[in-house]
């Protein structure tokens, strides 16, 4: 069997107010034994699965860079039967915490994409989000990117927040694609549960935010004004598309590693433990829940996946043929050989609901 991997790294050196991701701070005494108990848990599936190759890997968090370079080592030696030399190897790294030395380590180890965690190049925009750098760490990282000889580097931004005036805004985007990257993603800001925007003080903070019309529309036409196209609702490739997450659009299979990880192999989701005490102590065995996916949820995520990217939808797969007749003629989607394609990403959660009814 052929899958992409996640392995997921759930350490920080601090939490970000807007993050709802599986991450905790001040837990550097787990690190050793938890790195411990990924490796065993990857190598169980490899076996479990009978994985014949894994065809992207992706290391997120978290923060991997928090991980001395050592603990990757021996798990680098598991994946190296499974990995070619045109496997996509991706790390996650904030700017604060990443060092020469960690980076060419990781190089020399198979990683192969970097994906730099930015989020703003305004102090004040960096503070609201309560992110742990500033500015100044920004082009540190790039120079020990060059340094290390990275070429596949991608580049994180948020926007939605207080400060994303237009002007500010095109500012940010100015610099980002004057960076030596090859993709970039601009996540809107959104305060989720579990979040600590979320907890305290949501409200007050969405009342807060400053808006412009079409703000992601601008984004799309500014980046492909500087040579980044959109692919994704949230993406854009200069001259290269992340294997990895196009293996999720296609709805191919994955296989998440680590607390809190997720995967989906044979139209059933698996979700591993989150808490990471816990998933340490459980490391001689898989304890993880199970959802089966039924025919109608299947064709809803095929829907959001495929509107949401290049990937599109099989004409096939759509059983409203009224309504897609609707948004053909509304000029909404359009027909590309056998397949659908939304005109306009943003517009792909309504899309898939309109089909859906």
């Amino acid at each position: 069997m052929e899958v992409a991997l996640y392995l997921h790294i759930p350490f920080c050196d601090s939490k970000c107010g807007y993050c709802a991701f599986n991450s905790a701070t001040n837990q550097n005494h787990l690190k050793t034994s938890y790195m411990e108990a990924l490796h065993k848990h990857l190598q169980r599936q490899i076996q479990y699965l009978q994985i014949s190759q894994f065809s992207s890997v992706y290391i997120g968090g978290g923060t991997p860079n928090v991980i001395d370079s050592g603990f990757y080592k021996p798990i680098f030696e598991t994946l190296q039967p499974y990995i070619s030399n045109n496997s996509e190897v991706n790390i996650e790294a904030n700017p604060n915490s990443l060092t020469l030395q960690w980076l060419k380590s990781l190089k020399s180890l198979g990683v192969n994409r970097l994906s730099l965690g930015v989020q703003s190049f305004f102090d004040k925009k960096l503070q609201f989000l309560e992110r742990i750098h500033q500015k100044d760490c920004i082009a540190k990282a790039f120079e020990v990117i060059q340094q290390a000889k990275i070429e596949n580097v991608s580049l994180d931004l948020i926007y939605g927040t207080p400060f994303c005036t237009k002007e500010i805004l095109e500012l940010e985007l100015a610099q980002a694609s004057q960076m030596p990257i090859n993709h970039l993603s601009a996540y809107q800001l959104s305060i989720d549960e579990g979040s600590k925007f979320f907890l305290q003080n949501k409200q007050e903070r969405e009342g807060d935010f400053e808006e412009f019309p079409s703000m992601g529309h601008f984004i799309k036409s500014y980046l492909q004004s500087c040579g980044f196209y959109q692919y994704e609702v949230s993406n854009y490739a200069r001259d290269y598309r992340c294997k990895h997450n196009l293996n999720y659009w296609e709805r191919k299979p994955y296989l998440g590693v680590g607390a809190g990880a997720v995967s989906c192999i044979n139209d059933i989701r698996s979700y591993t433990q989150k808490d990471i005490k816990t998933y340490i102590q459980e490391k001689n065995q898989d304890k993880e829940s199970k959802e089966v996916l039924s025919p109608q949820d299947i064709e809803l995520e095929t829907l959001f996946l495929g509107f949401r990217s290049c990937v599109g939808v099989a004409e096939k797969k759509i059983t409203q043929t009224k309504h897609l007749k609707i948004l053909l003629e509304e000029k909404k989607v359009e027909k590309r050989g056998d397949k659908i394609y939304a005109k306009d990403y943003f517009l792909s959660d309504s899309l898939a609901l309109f089909l859906q009814d």
